[in-house]
């Protein structure tokens, strides 16, 4: 790993002499919020120790206090609670504390009581020194804590030295439970830049942050050299406290130059220029993502690259990004991947920087390829730090307040699907709406967006409450109807059996009730084969000697019947008469 230095020299020496100084001489305050500034809350009580804001106005008014130039207010011994989200609506923010750390910073307790600030827009450019993150400079025991900074959009092409989401400088300050999205970008070279924090100094600690940020730097120009990290960009003039402990970096980070020092956790810490400090303490850290890439791959670190390592049980990917090779000729020292921790060995009067080839990173902790495994969240909650506490993540562990990165809650969606795949699809004329609910399940929404994982079970609920049964097949209640319209009724002795049996046929049933329709069918067949025919007439030459009822063919039979009779009854009178005239 290499780096040119002659670029930084000058802006790192003031920064360590830590006095008044032309790279952070005062520049001009440029208040372009929109809304009103509200200091009320402070100005109607200057002496209380504890305020809580809830509205943008309100924090643009902190801005305004603490950039006060004739009497600013560094708040320092009181705190202030933010006591809803916020949305900055994408215009101009002004940072809360656009001085030094010697004049116009912050040096109070800011506790967002893990409230979001969305929207954070500061874009900038020219030679004058402008504070670009939410809070500029947080100094002398300053703390910012439990604080969320959603989707911010910074452009940093201004001749400050540092550009932070979060903070750009943070000098003996704590920062602790914060969590940052969105992009910052630099297109001006000259510039510490990093997703969470531009700069630290001194006593600082950063302690169970993390952040999803795209950090860029563009600028290819040797003599306009950033230092870019995906939390912190660089740190100096360190102490025995410097810390960044349990933290993660799951977003990206982009560099156009060769001599950029560009690192996961921290870009670079360049001591003993100006004495012998002891370094930064960097312990169970996890960059868990591999979209880091530099115009140079060596110099670029998985964690950080320091002149001295403290670095202990922090995972790094154990391949570099896509698309990205190490060959061993180039790299000998890299054994393909990116490394985790340089030692950096510097030549102050070459202006270089190079990394030691001697120095066992596997002493900094474990290169991973899946980092949701069990192991890297056991190893991470085993080494944690007092007060941090580390849950599944998505994607990769975070921390228990976390709640845009914890998974949301599928219960209810697991219900509801399951509940709909219980059923049998084949009865319904609609199940392609429950299918179509099920295959639009997000399974990678955060806690944070549960409203809208509740609303996916609720929508495959709804998908089911609205199933319609296919209709009943009535094919067989059909064929025995017609079989009954082909008898002739009046051959039979009864056939109101069957009248009522097809009359009885019910045509609404669905598929679920198909034995009820079968069993109409049924009934209408035992009705037809129940049926008694009626009783046919006695034919000639049997032993009933008289007509059949009904029996046509007998007509001619009736006919001579009758001719006999009455000529038996004439025949009777004529010989009755005979015997009276002879008598």
């Amino acid at each position: 790993m290499k780096k040119k230095l002659l670029s930084l020299l000058l802006a790192l020496c003031l920064v360590m002499a830590l006095v008044p100084m032309t790279a952070f001489a005062e520049g001009t305050s440029v208040d372009n919020w929109d809304g009103t500034a509200d200091t009320s809350w402070y100005t109607s009580a200057p002496d209380a120790s504890e305020y809580h804001i809830s509205t943008a106005e309100q924090l643009a008014g902190l801005a305004q206090l603490v950039n006060d130039k004739a009497t600013p207010v560094s708040f320092e011994g009181k705190t202030i609670y933010l006591d809803n989200d916020l949305d900055l609506s994408g215009t101009q923010w002004t940072p809360i504390g656009n001085g030094s750390n010697f004049g116009r910073y912050f040096a109070g307790t800011f506790d967002g009581q893990y409230h979001k600030i969305t929207n954070l827009h500061h874009h900038s450019t020219g030679d004058e020194l402008i504070r670009n993150g939410l809070f500029g400079v947080v100094s002398d025991g300053g703390t910012l804590k439990n604080l969320l900074v959603i989707d911010a959009d910074i452009a940093s092409n201004d001749g400050s030295l540092l550009a932070g989401i979060l903070a750009d400088w943070v000098d003996g300050g704590t920062v602790e439970n914060c969590y940052t999205s969105g992009k910052i970008e630099n297109n001006v070279g000259d510039k510490f830049v990093g997703g969470l924090i531009g700069q630290c100094t001194w006593s600082t600690q950063v302690k169970g942050c993390g952040s999803d940020a795209t950090v860029i730097s563009t600028e290819s120009d040797e003599d306009h050299v950033d230092t870019v990290g995906g939390l912190i960009g660089q740190w100096e003039n360190s102490a025995d406290s410097s810390s960044i402990t349990d933290c993660w970096f799951g977003g990206s980070v982009s560099c156009n130059n060769i001599y950029s020092a560009v690192g996961g956790i921290l870009g670079a810490n360049f001591e003993n220029f100006s004495g012998n400090k002891p370094g930064v303490i960097i312990k169970n850290c996890i960059v868990a993502t591999k979209n880091i890439t530099g115009a140079e791959p060596g110099n670029i670190t998985w964690i950080t690259a320091v002149v001295k390592p403290h670095v202990t049980d922090c995972i790094w990917p154990d391949t570099p990004p896509d698309g990205v090779t190490l060959d061993e000729e180039k790299y000998p020292d890299n054994k393909g991947n990116y490394l985790a921790v340089a030692k950096l060995v510097v030549d102050w009067d070459a202006g270089t920087a190079s990394a030691d080839p001697t120095f066992d990173q596997s002493s900094c902790g474990t290169a991973v390829s899946n980092f949701t495994s069990a192991d890297v969240l056991a190893g991470l909650q085993a080494n944690a730090g007092a007060g941090v506490e580390w849950v599944a993540g998505i994607g990769h562990p975070t921390f228990v307040w976390d709640d845009n990165n914890i998974p949301a809650d599928y219960t209810a969606v697991d219900a509801a699907i399951a509940r709909a795949t219980a059923l049998d699809s084949s009865l319904y004329t609609n199940y392609s709406a429950v299918e179509d609910s099920i295959n639009s399940v997000d399974r990678a929404k955060s806690k944070a967006q549960q409203t809208e994982v509740d609303a996916m079970a609720k929508a495959i609920e709804d998908a089911i409450a609205a199933l319609q049964y296919k209709d009943a097949d009535y094919t067989k209640v059909d064929a025995a109807i017609a079989k009954a319209n082909a008898l002739n009724k009046d051959e039979y002795k009864d056939f109101t059996g069957v009248e009522t049996a097809v009359k009885a046929v019910v045509r609404d049933k669905n598929i679920t009730e198909q034995s009820e329709v079968d069993a109409m069918a049924k009934a209408i067949e035992d009705a037809i084969a129940a049926l008694e025919k009626k009783p046919a007439s006695t034919k000639p030459g049997t032993s009933d000697k008289s007509p059949q009822t009904g029996d046509t063919s007998n007509l001619a039979l009736w006919i001579a019947l009758l001719f006999v009779s009455g000529g038996a009854a004439i025949g009777t009178t004529i010989v009755s008469r005979k015997k009276k005239y002879n008598r």
